[in-house]
């Protein structure tokens, strides 16, 4: 009988600890920002030396840490970001600069 105990409780433990690893790492924290319609302004910048997803990833990752930036999308299939941004909290210079920190080189809007 009480390894009977014992091996339920070790099954709690185990589907517990399962379940709750699953749930808590796989969740992305996002960010709300409250912007006018009107200050949006939408950029296509040409971009290259992205050679595969993870620069696609590195890239939006970078650009989307700048405060004022809504969305952004790259490809590096078309070498080019399409990027959404409260023009009231940052600028194509601020955006531009960060591509090249991120080692890509930004080039003919």
């Amino acid at each position: 009988m009480k390894f009977k105990n014992i091996l339920y409780v070790l099954l709690i433990i185990i589907s517990t600890s399962f379940l709750t690893s699953c749930t808590s790492s796989d969740k992305k924290a996002k960010k709300v920002i409250v912007v006018k319609e009107s200050d949006i302004v939408k950029k296509n910048i040409s971009v290259n030396g992205m050679t595969c997803v993870g620069c696609e990833v590195t890239l939006e990752e970078s650009i989307s840490k700048i405060e004022g930036v809504v969305s952004v999308k790259a490809s590096h299939k078309e070498n080019k970001a399409i990027i959404e941004f409260d023009s009231t909290k940052t600028d194509i210079k601020t955006i531009k600069k960060t591509i090249k920190k991120a080692g890509y080189k930004p080039f003919n809007e």
